[in-house]
């Protein structure tokens, strides 16, 4: 079988887990995952800077050089790779580094922040792996073999910042339509799912405004949001301004059979993303591809790659951004008539099982991996 290290700085993560669903529904490749931070152990064949304090050094200066060499002890095992496949324009610099060492091609998944924030807001992060990027970016663009957009709106912010447009492919990750699936019978309770990091361009207060123009009209609705950041005081302060912290339930980080869970009992998943001030926007959000393989309506924003995704009136609704007013209007709309949102969450899984579905879609990447070692 042939063989494919998969590069991430990190692994696993829980707001990464689309990952790890893409290594495990590889057929004709064996994924070993190569990581400085290796969180926990995995089914997977992987390696790392150790986690002790002599080969935190390691770690600190693997960020600093991208030097291959400090994962010596590991060519053995990964000289046998066929290609590097990298998540994240910065991890693309450590991983080509690491592909030249092994005289191997390279290509690099680009999934949102890493192309849409501004190389100024990059610059003020004040961190080091985005550094990386902004000073061996036109080396990437030159030795990588190719680069995977993750919608079309990804594709054409690769265009603009100069990648090669023939190295471009755009390619979406998808969704395991085997797991997210509807739920045999839905709970009494009701609410509206929010999952999203509390970071600017999740939109969430947002979502929290717009809640507070219907939560009167439907008091038995709650609305629970799953994920946590800097802006979670911010978020939890706004809610008892407006109101309606008795039906708002922040539940923090959640696994990802929990978020599952939680998708298939929900009336509604709603997020209502934006462009952040730095610039920097959604790719587009797996979690709204999730919620549709679980027949889920959607309510979203005609941002980025989410309208390759929802189908307004059809699969759910669009608003436009920080529209807060009109996204209230569409919530109220399905929580008025429940038959339409079992209708539209009906179309939303047959539109995932067309165009989503991981086992395709991975059909594809893995055509994509033959075609560059070619």
């Amino acid at each position: 079988m042939k063989q494919i290290g998969i590069y991430v700085r990190t692994f696993p993560r829980i707001s990464e887990a689309f990952i790890t669903e893409q290594a495990q529904n590889l057929t004709q490749y064996e994924p070993t995952f190569i990581a400085s931070t290796l969180l926990q152990e995995t089914p997977f064949p992987s390696i790392s800077l150790s986690q002790n304090d002599f080969w935190k050094i390691k770690q600190i200066t693997h960020t600093l050089t991208c030097f291959p060499n400090l994962f010596s002890r590991y060519f053995e095992l990964i000289s046998k790779l066929d290609l590097i496949h990298a998540h994240f324009g910065p991890n693309g610099v450590y991983a080509m580094a690491l592909a030249e060492k092994l005289k191997i091609p390279f290509l690099v998944t680009f999934h949102g922040y890493d192309i849409t924030l501004t190389r100024q807001a990059i610059w003020r992060t004040g961190k080091l792996l985005y550094y990386q990027l902004l000073f061996h970016e036109q080396e990437l663009k030159t030795k990588a073999s190719a680069f995977i957009a993750v919608s079309n709106f990804i594709r054409h912010k690769l265009i603009e910042q100069g990648y090669p447009q023939e190295k471009i492919i755009q390619h979406h990750i998808g969704v395991n339509t085997a797991k997210f699936v509807p739920p045999s019978q839905k709970a009494d309770e009701r609410y509206i799912l929010c999952v999203g990091r509390h970071t600017e361009k999740k939109g969430i207060d947002t979502l929290l405004r717009a809640f507070a123009r219907i939560a009167a009209k439907h008091p038995r609705v709650t609305l629970l949001q799953v994920g946590k950041g800097e802006l979670t005081t911010e978020l939890q302060k706004l809610t008892l301004q407006l109101g309606i912290n008795n039906q708002v339930r922040f539940l923090g980080a959640q696994p990802h059979e929990k978020v599952m869970q939680l998708m298939q009992q929900a009336e509604i998943f709603a997020l209502p993303s934006q462009v952040a001030k730095s610039g920097e926007c959604e790719g587009l959000p797996m979690v709204i591809l999730e919620a549709s393989a679980c027949g889920i309506p959607v309510v979203s924003t005609y941002h980025s790659g989410i309208p390759e995704a929802v189908i307004d009136g059809e699969t759910g609704f669009l608003v436009s951004e920080k529209d807060d007013k009109s996204l209230a209007e569409k919530l109220d709309i399905l929580l008025s008539d429940r038959a339409l949102g079992k209708k539209m969450g009906e179309q939303g899984r047959d539109l995932i099982n067309e165009k989503f579905d991981i086992r395709k879609q991975t059909i594809k990447l893995e055509a994509i991996y033959d075609s560059l070692i070619q």
